[in-house]
This record gives structure tokens, C-alpha cells and sequence, in this order.
């Protein structure tokens, strides 16, 4: 695996979790990782921040991190709405900081509409939608929906918040139909969106949801390393597991 493109997660692998004690920190880990040659990207499902936010987190937590490694879903909705080529009159359930990458990524593809007039939403993790927006999102004429991604859930520090999946069920649910997803495990990102020095095939995904990271390399038919345990949830095998982020150098500096 000596010089695979990584792609790394970010919440639970290289924010809001701790390295057990005597083993280096993330930022000397990537740092090691890139001098053995490896590029590096950072792929998040979040769509509540963009890529400058995203490389300020990273530094605070002193990993070094340049705007155009970082691959929002946000960002991937935008490509594939640009990519269709068509005008949409588009309602968002999520936040104003998913807007404006909608709004910079395609905008010129956009005509912002009510929810009973959309012929595309968009939804993400939105815990402030309120019955009367599902109300008028039913009335809406068969939209497009299109979803950032299905995760239930996600750390924050020594606790769980409800993720963007609890949105885009109730969403399904009025529209009666199923979204397309365009955040992890779907390998959109890998293979349409982010600028690889090689195949999405190529790579290694480290994380440490085996639904979204491990089945994003497995989609991609990439290799997959699950960091620590995957939180007893059920998904397909990784390549390798680890307890801490150092063991990656001799898993993959070798």
C-alpha cells in the first residue's frame, strides 16, 4: 500500500476522539503519512460547514490541512446538480451554511423555491423542520430528493448527536419516495469530485463507521481500515482494524 491515496474521515477518527495514552497525536501521524509519500484528503458527510471551517477544525487539533484536500457532501451535492446540466427550482431542508455551497457550487443551476413548488429538494440534518414545512413539502408535485447522506448519528466530544438520517427519513416519509444519496458510502466523491492522483480504487479509506467509511471503499473496491470498534454496528469487513491512529505507519508505511 506504500504511496495509496488516503482518505480519512473526520469526526471519530481525526476530531472529537482521543489517541490512547503513549501513542502519537493524529497531526504527527499525518505528518509522518505524507512525508512516506502518501496523499491525503479529508472526506466528511457534514453539510453544516465548508472547507475553510473545516481546515480551521483540523488545525486546532494540529493537523495540517489544505482547503482543497478537504470534500465536503455539501460540496457533492453541488458537483452532481452542476453536473445534470438543467435548472432546478430547489427547496433545502438543512442548514444556511448548505445553501451557500449549493448557492457557490451551482447557483446558476438554482431558482430557489417554496417547498410546495420545488421540483428538487435537497435534505441533511435539520433538527429544526417543523410540521408545517413537511405539510407543504407534501404538496410538492414528485421532487427529486436528494440526500447529503443516512448517518443516524455523530460524535460530538463524549456524546452523540442526531445525525442528518433522522431529516431525510422524515422527508421520505411526506414525499413517499426514497432519496439519493450522495454522501458516503456512495463513491460519487471518489470518482466524479475529488482531484486523486490515481483510481478511487487506488486508495485507502480510514474511519470508523463500517455503513459509511468501510462501505465507501467497498463500493469503490478501495481497501478499508476501521478505527476502533465501529461502534457495534453492523456492516461489511474491513481490510484492517486498529486501536490507534500511529499503527497506521507500519500498516502502511511499508
Amino acid at each position: 500500500m506504500r504511496h495509496a491515496p488516503l482518505i480519512f474521515d473526520l469526526h471519530g477518527v481525526l476530531l472529537g476522539r482521543r489517541e490512547p495514552a503513549g501513542h502519537l497525536a493524529a497531526g504527527e501521524v499525518l505528518r509522518l503519512l505524507r512525508a512516506a509519500g502518501h496523499p491525503v484528503r479529508f472526506l466528511t458527510n457534514s453539510s453544516s460547514v465548508g472547507r475553510p471551517q473545516v481546515a480551521k477544525l483540523l488545525a486546532d487539533a494540529g493537523i495540517a490541512a489544505e482547503a482543497e484536500e478537504i470534500y465536503t457532501a455539501a460540496m457533492t451535492v453541488a458537483h452532481y446538480l452542476r453536473r445534470c446540466g438543467r435548472r432546478r427550482r430547489l427547496f433545502v431542508v438543512g442548514s444556511d451554511a448548505l445553501r451557500a455551497e449549493l448557492d457557490a457550487g451551482c447557483g446558476e443551476w438554482l431558482e430557489w423555491a417554496r417547498p410546495e413548488e420545488a421540483d428538487t429538494v435537497v435534505a441533511s440534518r435539520d433538527p429544526g423542520l417543523d410540521q408545517d414545512t413537511l405539510e407543504r413539502l407534501a404538496r410538492s408535485r414528485l421532487p427529486q430528493l436528494i440526500a447529503t447522506c443516512r448517518d443516524r448519528s455523530f460524535p460530538d466530544g463524549d456524546a452523540h448527536q442526531a445525525g442528518p438520517g433522522v431529516t431525510v427519513a422524515r422527508v421520505e416519509q411526506v414525499l413517499e419516495t426514497r432519496a439519493l444519496v450522495l454522501g458516503k458510502p456512495n463513491p460519487y466523491v471518489l470518482s466524479s469530485l475529488m482531484r486523486l492522483p490515481g483510481r478511487a480504487s487506488d486508495c485507502v479509506v480510514i474511519g470508523d463507521s463500517l455503513q459509511q467509511d468501510v462501505a465507501l471503499a467497498r463500493n469503490a473496491g478501495a481497501r478499508a481500515v476501521l478505527v476502533g470498534d465501529g461502534g457495534g454496528e453492523d456492516g461489511p469487513s474491513p481490510d484492517y482494524r486498529v486501536d490507534a491512529l500511529d499503527q497506521l505507519l507500519h500498516l502502511l508505511c511499508r
